[in-house]
């Protein structure tokens, strides 16, 4: 086991915003912030991963799975970073033939040679006691100017207007009508270009206010991904499987006595309870793919939890992972997030490349870690804005599952409405 060495903070949030800022001087460097405090599933408050002693970067290679295996199986710590959605075609016969205006990798991992861990009101650092005081003093004493991006002139355009949106809605529900697919997952994309932008300074500004549970800053080179996911993918711990899809979200107000008659809306709405159920049989069906007979459970169904902004259903699948089975076979066999394709999941994800004009990429993928015993947590990559600091490009995807009873008009509206959730911090 390396060194570490771990030491009780007496200002635990303001010494995490200064570790994130700290870590900027690197070219590469993760944070997961988990906001899901109340979950008794959450290993860590906060990771940070610091610079790369190993880095794997693919983009046009075949077998990228099996490279990213090599890679793991060499690293002596644990490994950070994601797999883009596109990684569906190495799983099944499909492909992704739309632009891609981000031109990131599809996978990309590396071997931090500095690593933050937080719990408790400790911080803990892969390093002796000697260098870890110094890394603490280094975040202490350490200043950055770069501002905080109160309010930004961001022009946002959208790959599919209006019209063109709610016409593939309809499309969509006539191919459901036909029995092709039970729900589809259909996302559109807003894009600004020749933005200048502070990108840690605008993730510590939204994640202050959105406090998503699933919190993560990327940074790769000048390239950057700003998440703030509510959504577990996949977790492995031991020989456990977990996940937890969402499907029924609604908007929290000032109001407590209101937001409790908003949670027994949500529980009783018709529409989110079908679509939470269809979600919770696919990953049921995922996960059979690697269990023990007989394991696969739910955990909860139709969970009500209550976020800063957002009140959420949330369902929560396990299993036992079959011990011949690799971590990295479990995974896959699970990947895409089906609360991201719809079902069945090979025909939805054939009709997603049909109807978006934009290459998904990072995301609806997966970001995280996988530990060197292969235990790995994933969250699903949702209301995630991409920059790239060289061109100025900034990218945000928003969607919705469209199912036989969606009405093509309030579809484009909540598409509009989540959109406006994360991007109301930025101006």
């Amino acid at each position: 086991m390396s060194e570490q060495s771990s030491f009780v903070l007496d200002d635990f949030a303001s010494f995490k915003i200064r570790a994130l800022r700290w870590a900027q001087q690197f070219e590469y460097n993760l944070c997961l912030d988990n906001h899901f405090q109340l979950s008794p599933y959450q290993e860590t408050e906060f990771l940070l991963a610091v610079d790369a002693l190993n880095l794997l970067s693919l983009k046009e290679e075949d077998n990228q799975f099996d490279l990213f295996n090599a890679f793991q199986e060499k690293a002596k710590s644990s490994i950070f970073g994601y797999f883009s959605y596109d990684l569906k075609n190495e799983l099944e016969r499909l492909e992704s033939n739309n632009p891609d205006q981000l031109n990131l990798a599809s996978c990309f991992f590396f071997e931090p040679r500095y690593l933050l861990t937080f719990k408790d009101g400790k911080c803990t650092i892969n390093r002796s006691t000697l260098e870890a005081l110094n890394i603490l003093d280094q975040i202490n004493s350490f200043k950055d100017d770069s501002p905080t991006d109160a309010k930004l002139s961001i022009v946002w355009k959208s790959r599919v207007a209006k019209e063109s949106y709610i016409e593939n809605v309809k499309n969509i529900k006539q191919d459901i009508e036909e029995g092709t697919v039970y729900e589809l997952n259909y996302c559109r994309e807003l894009y600004a270009e020749n933005v200048k932008l502070s990108a840690v300074g605008s993730f510590l500004q939204i994640n202050e206010q959105a406090k998503a549970p699933f919190s993560a800053f990327l940074k790769m080179g000048n390239q950057y991904a700003l998440s703030f996911s509510p959504e577990r993918f996949v977790q492995l711990k031991g020989d456990r499987l977990l996940s937890q899809p969402i499907k029924g979200t609604i908007k929290k107000t000032n109001d407590v006595l209101q937001n409790e008659q908003l949670k027994i809306q949500l529980l009783n709405d018709e529409k989110e309870r079908a679509e939470n159920v269809m979600i919770v049989d696919l990953v049921r069906n995922d996960f059979a793919r690697s269990a023990v007979t007989g394991s696969v459970k739910v955990e909860e169904l139709f969970g009500i939890y209550e976020f800063e902004n957002i009140i959420q259903m949330i369902s929560t699948v396990s299993a036992v992972k079959r011990p011949e089975l690799s971590a990295l076979e479990a995974l896959k066999n699970a990947y895409p997030m089906g609360s991201m394709t719809g079902a069945p999941k090979i025909k939805a994800m054939q009709l997603i490349d049909r109807y978006e004009v934009s290459k998904r990429g990072l995301y609806s993928g997966t970001i995280g870690y996988m530990r060197p015993n292969g235990d790995f947590d994933f969250s699903v990559v949702i209301r995630t804005l991409i920059y790239n600091a060289t061109s100025g490009y900034l990218s945000f995807h928003v969607g919705g599952a469209i199912t036989y009873d969606s009405d093509p008009e309030k579809e484009w509206e909540e598409t509009e409405i989540k959109a406006k959730s994360i991007l109301q911090f930025l101006g």
